[in-house]
This record gives C-alpha cells, sequence and structure tokens, in this order.
C-alpha cells in the first residue's frame, strides 16, 4: 500500500465511524473470485469486518484471502455469512445468483444487498430478442423483496477496485437504488474507497449501469486490451449560464 493510499484509509475510516451505524460493520463478500479477493480488503482497510462466503471456504486460496484482508475478516459458507451480515456484497456469477438469493430469503430482511453482478443479455431473457425488459438488479430486488437492492461498482474493474490509483484520475461510480438511506449508506462506504459517487435513480434504473458494463466489457471480449477504459463522469460541465428551466425548455422542442 503506497503511503497516500495509507493516509487515505485511515481518514476514510474515522469518517464512517462518525457516519456509518455500528451494525452495518460487518460486511458478507460472496464470492471470492477477482472481484470479491478486491473489494473484500478495501472494505477491511475502512474499518469493516469482512465475512467471505464460500463453496469452499477453508481451501487454501480462501484462506490466503482471509490472511490478506486482515481487521478480523474470516470465511464461511454464504449462507452463514449472509446471516451474520448486515452489507452483504454479490460478487459471485450471475448464474448462480437466483438460487443464493432464494435460499437465503428470510436473511436477507432489512439488509442491504450490495449488488455488483452483471448478466447478459441473453441471460436476462433467454427467449427473447430486442431490448432489455428487467435487469440484475430489478430481479434481485424481486426476489428479496424486503431487502434494501444497491446497484454499485458494477462498470468499474476489479483491478480499479483494489487500487484507485491505477485508473489515473478520479473515477465515479454510478449507484441506484430504491432506499435513500440504503442507497447513502453504500455511497459513504463507496467514497471511503477512494471514489466519487453519482446517485442516478431507483433500481429501475439498474438497466443503464449493466448496459454501461455490456459496453466495458466489448474491449476485453474482443481482445483489444489496449481499448481498456474506465467510466470518469464530470460533473460541473453544463454550459455557463444555463439553469433549470433552460434544460426544461430545449428538452420540449
Amino acid at each position: 500500500m503506497t503511503m497516500r493510499r495509507a493516509l487515505t484509509a485511515i481518514a476514510a475510516s474515522l469518517l464512517l465511524l462518525a457516519s456509518i451505524p455500528v451494525s452495518a460493520e460487518v460486511v458478507a463478500v460472496i464470492g471470492t473470485g477477482r472481484m470479491g479477493g478486491a473489494i473484500g480488503p478495501r472494505f477491511a482497510e475502512t474499518g469493516h469486518t469482512v465475512i467471505y462466503g464460500s463453496r469452499n471456504p477453508t481451501s487454501e486460496k480462501v484462506q490466503a484471502l482471509v490472511a490478506q484482508t486482515g481487521n478480523g475478516a474470516r470465511a464461511d459458507t454464504s449462507a452463514n455469512a449472509i446471516a451474520n451480515a448486515d452489507v452483504i456484497v454479490l460478487a459471485l456469477l450471475w448464474s448462480a445468483t437466483e438460487e443464493l438469493i432464494r435460499a437465503n430469503v428470510e436473511n436477507l430482511d432489512g439488509k442491504i444487498i450490495f449488488d455488483i453482478t452483471n448478466a447478459t443479455l441473453k441471460a436476462l431473457q433467454p427467449n427473447r430478442e430486442g431490448a432489455v425488459e428487467s435487469s440484475a438488479g430489478a430481479l434481485i430486488q424481486g426476489w428479496a423483496p424486503n431487502a434494501k437492492v444497491v446497484k454499485a461498482f458494477n462498470t468499474v474493474g476489479y483491478h480499479i477496485v483494489a487500487d484507485p490509483e491505477h485508473a489515473g484520475g478520479p473515477v465515479t461510480v454510478p449507484l441506484v437504488g430504491n432506499d435513500q438511506d440504503a442507497v447513502e449508506q453504500v455511497s459513504a462506504m463507496v467514497q471511503a474507497m477512494g471514489f466519487e459517487t453519482m446517485i442516478l435513480g431507483g433500481i429501475e434504473q439498474a438497466h443503464v449501469l449493466e448496459g454501461m458494463a455490456s459496453l466495458y466489457f466489448v474491449p476485453y471480449g474482443a481482445g483489444r486490451f489496449d481499448e481498456a477504459f474506465e467510466y470518469y463522469f464530470r460533473k460541473g460541465t453544463a454550459p455557463a449560464g444555463i439553469g433549470s428551466a433552460q434544460v426544461r425548455g430545449a428538452d420540449s422542442k
């Protein structure tokens, strides 16, 4: 860890302790692949205790990740991790998501589901062509109606999650979700990791973020790694002197 990151993590931890409820300090990271292995240590850096949910929690790979994460991290089955946490991060393959949610739906009631999944058009609509009528985020909210689903980080690469300095500049993470308090809590957690955030609406807008992710994957899928990119939103770039009334007027033309 660089000195800059260390100082940022210390400052972020103090901010989190002051602004985030104690009940949200235990985070279940479901999945120990590249994204789970990147985001788990970042939660630990900012003062949270991480429980990794894994099919093989005692494996050498998972235990190495636990040791790397520190701050009291441990690994367990996904069901036990969900039962013992207040924030659940979905860092697993889309194909395994529905089964996980339905099997643990009662233990998800009232909890934040930090959704970083992405699903392909074929996965969402296997027998249809054309526009997507739903999204991974909206489906998860439907499967766990009493949970608070917040879509975040699905447009950011695992290597940037692990160290945002690799992006060479600020990275903004777009968020959507129906519960405003949950969205703001997730926003604070993301900001503590060194990112900016932008709240873009309710979970019905998750399909927009997942569409962004589809574009993000294009250079990777085509093997054009020199064309890979991260999303950089720039706030405050509206034309000088323009107001909301003028924007509404322009939209009506």
